[in-house]
C-alpha cells in the first residue's frame, strides 16, 4: 500500500488567507523552514480538495520545508475565482504563522535556501495545480518565484479538444476556446508561452511517460523558454509524482532542492 492509498493522515494546522471557506491552507513543517506553496490537483473539480495531497505535504515538511498546502475555489464556469484566490494567497504569505519573510520582521534561512521578497521559496503544483503554478510563473505583475510543475495540465485548449478529465477544463473555464477565447488566452500556459510570456524565475516541469490522466505530450509540446526545463520520468504514472512511496519521488525532491538552493 502506498502513501496515497493509505489514510491521508491528520489535518495540518489551518491558516486562512481570506474570508471564504475555501480560502484556507494547512501548514506543515518547521516554522523556520523555507516556504513552499503546494497547489493540489483534481482537474479543477469542486469535489476534489487538498486531502489527497497531505502525504506529499508531510513528506516535503520532513525535508525541512515550511509547507503551505493551499485550498482554493473550484467553481465550474468561474475560473477567475481560482486565480483570485491564489493571488490572495500570494499576497498573504508574509503572514504565515511562524514564518518571517524578507521585507517583514525577519529573514528565513535554511539549508535549502531562502524565501524571496514577500513570497515563497517555490510553488509546487500537480495536475490542475501544475497548470496553476505555471500560470503563477507566467504572471508578469507578481514577484518572480521558482516553480515546480508536476504532470501539469499545461495546454488547456488540447485538454478541451481531447475531453481530458471528462471535459474538466471546459467545465472549469465555462466553455470551449471558441466560446471563451479571452479566458483561454489569459489562463492557458501553452497559449501564454506561445504569445511570448516568459517566467521570471526558474521553472521545472516533471511528467511521467506512463501518465494516462494527463498525457505527457502536454509537457513535451510546451514552447522552448530559457528558464523552463522539462524532464520526462520514464515509467512514472500520474500520481507517482506526489506519492512519497513512489520510486520517482526522489526525482521530485531533487528538483525542488535544486530550485530552492541559493
Amino acid at each position: 500500500m502506498t502513501a496515497l492509498q493509505a489514510d491521508p493522515g491528520p489535518v495540518g494546522p489551518a491558516w486562512s488567507y481570506g474570508p471564504g471557506p475555501d480560502q484556507i491552507a494547512e501548514l506543515f513543517g518547521p516554522d523556520d523552514g523555507p516556504l513552499v506553496v503546494v497547489v493540489h490537483g483534481g482537474y479543477f473539480r469542486p469535489g476534489t480538495d487538498r486531502t489527497h495531497a497531505r502525504p506529499q505535504a508531510r513528506a516535503l515538511a520532513a525535508e525541512g520545508y515550511r509547507v503551505v498546502l493551499a485550498e482554493y475555489r473550484r467553481v465550474p464556469g468561474s475560473p477567475d475565482d481560482t486565480v483570485e484566490d491564489l493571488r490572495a494567497l500570494d499576497a498573504a504569505l508574509a503572514a504565515v504563522p511562524g514564518t518571517a519573510l524578507p521585507g517583514t520582521a525577519g529573514h528565513v534561512t535554511s539549508g535549502h535556501g531562502t524565501s524571496g521578497h514577500g513570497t515563497a521559496a517555490a510553488w509546487v503544483g500537480h495536475s490542475a495545480g501544475g497548470a496553476l503554478v505555471l500560470l503563477r510563473a507566467l504572471t508578469a505583475d507578481l514577484a518572480p518565484v521558482p516553480v515546480l510543475a508536476l504532470a501539469p495540465v499545461a495546454d488547456l485548449a488540447v485538454a478541451d479538444r481531447d475531453h481530458l478529465g471528462s471535459d474538466a477544463v471546459p467545465d472549469w473555464i465555462g466553455g470551449s476556446p471558441a466560446e471563451y477565447p479571452d479566458r483561454y488566452a489569459r489562463l492557458d500556459p501553452q497559449a501564454l508561452l506561445k504569445s511570448g510570456s516568459e517566467p521570471g524565475a526558474s521553472v521545472t516541469v516533471l511528467h511521467g511517460n506512463r501518465d494516462t490522466l494527463v498525457p505527457v505530450a502536454l509537457t513535451t509540446d510546451l514552447p522552448a523558454s530559457p528558464r523552463l526545463h522539462a524532464r520526462i520520468l520514464e515509467g512514472a504514472h500520474h500520481l507517482d509524482l506526489i506519492d512519497p512511496d513512489s520510486p520517482h519521488w526522489p526525482a521530485v525532491l531533487a528538483e525542488l532542492h535544486r530550485l530552492t538552493d541559493p
